[in-house]
């Protein structure tokens, strides 16, 4: 019996070996590193709130569309959350903030409206609408696709770059002839005409092209040069562009094909852009930024090498304390410790490449928690061991014994802690759910670690006779002093 349990001990250690050699192995020869996240390498953290009461559902349909444009970006490990009718935006590793806080918040309602007057600066006389203040987007009016309004049309000087907003056109426009739910797809296309401009080309929906249609062929009657023949493309209450249809756009025919332009002097930047936007859709609420904060690469350096230094600090004061206490035990407890944090820093980069977590300076802390978590399974098992020796047993006897107890004991804390990650996931947003993450992925592996080496590891110890006569071990002192006497049959046993 011996034999057989000497043999399953020893292809347990050997496998533990094996899968760390087979992770690490496989990290190497792919180049992983750990994903970082925003406060480890710089960034910025936006939060979005919601202006009036927006649906649950509707929010949720926000935070789908922002995480693909921030996926669009090329940006890696982005945390997009909600919480309440606010949605939470980290991004590490962003190198224009202002660009990405652009994109990602921006509302998006794309509609098309027919140009009724064109009022160049400065023009006192208008309709009964209520112009804008080009410069004060809170005078803009509100985006009601059922009522005639004046907007600012962006405008361009003649290098292409934007004019100060005093400088703008106010158009006055009817009601939407075609919204950007009609619109299928959204392609930035180089210039192909001498102005130099990029355009946006749309694919509409059949019932899209339908509107298209007849709007254009509407406009078409109109004679050459007239305001009335120009086509509105108002994206979130700003006319980017208003092109007159050409002379060859036939009156009640208009453009047919399921296909439209937008022109309006757009240098490529500006034409991706408005791409990204429209090809991922329309933010069914009105978002403002109402916290922005962002983080710079050198403070997240420093955080890492401060969590990092944390960490190795906590880590040798525990070899330093289970070296003292438990002596030549505490040798086994060093390699306890490297074999789980082997399999919880490989879990992690391997989380990394397939799931996209970042290790945050909160994972940090949760990987420090995690070494006392698996040091406390070690003591537990050693004093149940020292127990057993106090009452009497041989080395070899207490170490089974010992292990059915402590067993039952690891098991219970490791639930009772792994519980409270889990509801703590649940309920925090953040990098507080990484912690919770990396406590409850800790514990699990603790337990795999605690069954598959430590338990092996003593037991094949305690089958030599340096571990059964020498001090070198923490349990030393008890085998070598005189064994308690054998308690009487009447007396109750152990």
């Amino acid at each position: 019996m011996a034999t057989s349990a000497r043999r399953k001990f020893r292809t347990s250690l050997l496998v533990m070996f094996l899968l760390v050699a087979a992770i690490w192995g496989g990290i190497t020869i792919a180049g992983l590193t750990p994903k970082l996240g925003l406060d480890l390498q710089g960034g910025i953290s936006v939060v979005l709130t919601a202006k009036g009461k927006p649906s649950t559902a509707a929010i949720d349909k926000a935070v789908d569309i922002i995480r693909q444009r921030v996926d669009a970006l090329g940006v890696a490990e982005a945390d997009i959350s909600r919480q309440g009718s606010n949605i939470l935006i980290q991004i590490p590793g962003v190198k224009d903030p202002s660009k990405a806080i652009k994109l990602i918040g921006t509302t998006a309602q794309l509609r098309f409206r027919p140009v009724l007057q064109i009022f160049s600066p400065g023009t006192p006389a208008y309709t009964s609408a209520t112009p804008p203040d080009c410069n004060d987007s809170t005078t803009w009016p509100e985006d009601d696709p059922k009522k005639e309004v004046i907007y600012c049309a962006r405008g361009k000087d003649v290098s292409g770059n934007d004019q100060p907003a005093n400088q703008w056109q106010k158009l006055d426009l009817g009601p939407e002839a075609l919204s950007g739910s009609g619109v299928t797809g959204a392609t930035a296309q180089p210039p192909s005409g001498a102005s130099g401009a990029w355009t946006v080309e749309l694919s509409l929906s059949s019932d899209g092209a339908k509107k298209f249609s007849q709007i254009t062929g509407d406009l078409a009657c109109h004679p050459t040069m007239d305001p009335k023949r120009q086509l509105a493309i108002v994206l979130d209450r700003v006319v980017e562009s208003h092109p007159e249809m050409a002379t060859s756009i036939q009156c009640h025919q208009g453009i047919s094909g399921g296909k439209a332009t937008i022109t309006g002097q757009f240098t490529e930047g500006d034409a991706n852009d408005l791409e990204l936007i429209l090809r991922y859709g329309a933010l069914p609420v009105a978002f403002e930024a109402s916290t922005i904060t962002t983080v710079s690469p050198t403070l997240g350096k420093d955080s890492l090498r401060g969590g990092l230094t944390a960490g190795a600090v906590g880590l040798a004061i525990v070899f330093t304390y289970v070296l003292l206490f438990y002596r030549g035990l505490g040798l086994l407890v060093w390699v306890g410790i490297g074999m789980h944090a082997a399999f919880t820093i490989g879990v992690v980069i391997i989380l990394g490449k397939t799931a996209g977590f970042a290790l945050s300076l909160a994972g940090i802390a949760g990987l420090i928690v995690s070494l006392g978590i698996a040091t406390d399974s070690f003591i537990v098992y050693f004093e149940r061991i020292k127990d057993e020796v106090h009452g009497g047993k041989t080395v070899r006897a207490s170490v089974d014994r010992a292990w059915r107890s402590a067993w039952r004991t690891i098991v219970n804390a490791d639930i009772v802690t792994a519980l409270a990650a889990f509801v703590l996931y649940l309920l925090a947003v953040g990098s507080v759910r990484g912690f919770a993450l990396m406590l409850g992925l800790a514990t699990g592996l603790d337990l795999f670690v605690s069954y598959l080496f430590m338990h092996p590891s003593v037991w094949l110890l305690a089958q030599t006779r340096i571990f059964n006569s020498s001090k070198t071990f923490g349990i030393g002192r008890v085998v070598g002093g005189t064994p308690a006497p054998a308690p009487a049959a009447s007396g109750g046993s152990r």
